[in-house]
């Protein structure tokens, strides 16, 4: 064969192979593409399908529910605590609740109902003024059994929404039988709703709320707090132990689960905040005077953790606002809120 076919086969065969080689590397780059392209719309696709979360977020848990039930004014509800009145009904639905110290070394609660809507509750007690500033903050409807000579005074002057059984029906306000008066007044959300309207009282709420993290932050300071415990008296000892599971406080009395009397489902806190106030005996009934309008300490304790933290209140119908060690109103997680307001802290412990 002449040399310049044996070159011209060679040039042919080495052409051919470019070729295929050039073809097989474009059909595998057009592959890779369209996976790539494929992979791109995948995922804008699963960005798009992202269910949204419906309704506003409440002013109280930071939680969303639907808009009539966040654009409305809360329920304030005094319980009763002794140990006739235990265990109670409807404080579980709170989304806040406040421990006070009442008299003789006795605590009430105070529950401030936005969202959810028990069917029963109680048993509900008297009111001091303590229990009215913080109605006040919440521009709640405060619901009450009558009240000390200086809570009723302050009722009328501070023009409070008021709905007390010592002057309504027993279509809001009855007694039961399983409990010894005056430990078994109760009502429910419906019948305290309903006696606000009959009364013509303002529906539309005039208040702003706590400050709320837009979804549940773990603590990245502070001490561990994995059990809380707190000495009002002998017989008055509520204590907090920590899911991590949950990313809650289960809440506990005496030692014992506090338990709502008709879920029978353990009380639970997503934070808690304990507040120091001053406060002296100012009767022969040992009724307390609590200095809540001010300025002093405290602690918030969340997912485990605790800081050190401060509170300031301007005035009787103002809002209490807590602050963190930089000087930064504090920011709460979504979820129920329990604010135990103390004397001192020497009768609190705080464990790992």
């Amino acid at each position: 064969m002449d040399n310049w076919r044996k070159r011209a086969i060679i040039i042919f065969l080495v052409s051919s192979i470019l070729l295929n080689g050039v073809g097989c590397s474009k059909k595998g780059n057009d592959e890779q593409n369209n996976v790539t392209i494929e992979t791109e719309q995948n995922e804008e696709a699963e960005e798009i399908s992202q269910p949204e979360i419906e309704g506003a977020v409440s002013p109280l848990s930071g939680l969303h529910a639907p808009e009539e039930k966040i654009n409305r004014r809360p329920l304030a509800i005094i319980f009763d605590n002794q140990s006739g009145a235990r265990p109670q009904a409807g404080l579980i639905d709170a989304e806040v609740a406040y421990e006070f110290l009442a008299e003789g070394n006795i605590t009430r609660y105070l529950g401030i109902f936005l969202v959810n809507e028990p069917e029963i509750i109680g048993s509900i007690r008297s009111a001091r003024p303590y229990f009215i500033e913080k109605a006040l903050e919440f521009d709640s409807y405060f619901v009450h059994v009558g009240g000390s000579d200086q809570a009723l005074a302050d009722i009328k002057s501070k023009k409070v929404a008021d709905i007390d059984a010592m002057s309504r029906g027993n279509d809001v306000f009855w007694r039961k039988n399983h409990k010894k008066m005056p430990h078994n007044m109760y009502s429910s959300y419906d019948a305290l709703k309903k006696a606000a309207e009959k009364s013509n009282y303002r529906a539309e709420p005039q208040f702003d709320g706590f400050k709320f993290n837009s979804e549940l932050k773990v603590m990245d300071m502070g001490e561990i707090a994995q059990e809380i415990k707190i000495k009002y008296s002998k017989g008055h000892e509520p204590s907090y132990i920590y899911d991590d599971e949950n990313k809650v406080y289960n809440r506990y009395y005496n030692g014992i689960e506090h338990k709502d009397e008709t879920t029978k489902e353990t009380l639970t806190a997503t934070n808690i905040i304990i507040q120091e106030v001053a406060a002296k005996v100012i009767d022969d009934k040992l009724r307390l005077d609590m200095n809540t309008v001010g300025e002093g300490r405290g602690k918030y304790i969340t997912t485990g953790k605790t800081i050190d933290i401060t509170w300031k209140k301007g005035s009787y119908e103002g809002a209490t606002k807590y602050y963190d060690g930089t000087g930064q109103e504090l920011s709460l997680n979504p979820g129920k809120t329990w604010i135990q307001v103390v004397r001192n802290f020497d009768n609190v412990t705080i464990a790992e």
